[in-house]
């Protein structure tokens, strides 16, 4: 399939800072990546990357920093502060495990957009089985504490991010509920649990046993918790996605292989992630379209090469992590 289409500005970077991680959830193995850290992008071409963007984007770009844990990057703090004064959001997704004192108050005066923080769980014992470490949940309530101390009036909003799975189904509304009624948080934002991170893909996987607290086993109850949070979203709760994404996870609960999107996947049309190596790409299932320590994205973003792999992003027809949960967008184009 081939088609014309219009190329955007784009307004996301997606930028996995490193592959390490304290945790070990069982939902992800990025942790158990026996990777090079010597290899991975510095501070420099960390900065050089920012800097490409000038006259490419506009004010409302934003950049998304997650790992592993993006708290263990050498200087990324500064890196932080850095993208504030070229005029740039930030959003940072951690799992709070090292926000102390000081280190929340670092976070709050950094020039953070906002921070997200993973919580899988109502109760204690379910967010530390999913997340592989006893006492996780606890440093999450600790850093909630903290980060709120810290925070001024125009500091970084402070926000949730739960992945719907098996194990955590019947805690979503009461996590949501509790949300709704913290004012120190903004809001919760949902995903759906897909294929364990670095796995071999394997569509079938969540037949497997040895996924099956991953995985919802039934599908009317899922549909029905599903429909919950719509309506909570639509009577407006503090809920990130939009309303009708939760139809779309309740389609995807019934066959995670049947592909949502009617017309095609977006993610070629304004965004493109960074690994921590550089590589620069739209979908881990296609090729690079460069690296930050040869190329300028300013450069690369309308080249022919780029183009030809984006058309390999618009005819790909597989519900990946990045598509259902990250990059949805509702029919009309509303994100």
């Amino acid at each position: 399939m081939d088609q014309d289409f219009l190329i955007r500005k784009p307004k996301y970077c997606c930028w996995v800072l490193n592959y390490r991680c304290m945790l070990r959830c069982r939902m992800c193995y990025i942790w158990d990546i026996k990777g090079d850290k010597s290899q991975e992008t510095t501070m420099e071409e960390k900065k050089r990357l920012v800097r490409s963007l000038r006259g490419m984007v506009g004010p409302d770009f934003e950049f998304h920093l997650s790992g592993g844990e993006p708290l263990m990057t050498e200087g990324v703090l500064d890196l932080v502060n850095f993208i504030a004064d070229e005029g740039y959001k930030t959003n940072m997704v951690t799992n709070g495990f090292l926000i102390d004192e000081k280190m929340a108050e670092d976070i709050m005066s950094s020039g953070l957009g906002s921070i997200t923080i993973s919580l899988d769980g109502m109760n204690p014992q379910t967010h530390d089985y999913i997340r592989g470490v006893n006492g996780s949940y606890s440093r999450i309530m600790k850093a909630i504490e903290y980060l709120h101390r810290f925070r001024r009036d125009n500091g970084p909003k402070i926000s949730i991010l739960t992945v719907i799975m098996e194990r955590n189904l019947d805690e979503l509304l009461k996590l949501t509920e509790w949300v709704q009624e913290d004012k120190r948080l903004e809001m919760i934002s949902f995903q759906a649990i897909n294929q364990p991170f670095c796995e071999d893909m394997d569509k079938e996987w969540f037949r497997e046993d040895k996924n099956s607290f991953l995985w919802p086993q039934d599908a009317g109850k899922a549909s029905s918790i599903m429909e919950r949070l719509r309506e909570l979203r639509l009577n407006g709760y503090k809920i990130g996605n939009h309303h009708n994404h939760f139809l779309h996870f309740k389609e995807y609960f019934k066959d995670p292989n049947e592909f949502l999107k009617k017309i095609k996947c977006n993610l070629g049309d304004y965004e493109f992630h960074v690994d921590p190596y550089g590589k620069m790409f739209f979908c881990c299932l296609t090729d690079p379209i460069g690296n930050i320590k040869t190329d300028d994205i300013n450069k690369i973003w309308y080249s022919p090469e780029t183009k030809r792999i984006r058309q390999d992003v618009y005819n790909c027809r597989k519900n990946c992590h990045i598509m259902i949960n990250c990059f949805y967008e509702d029919e009309d184009g509303r994100a």
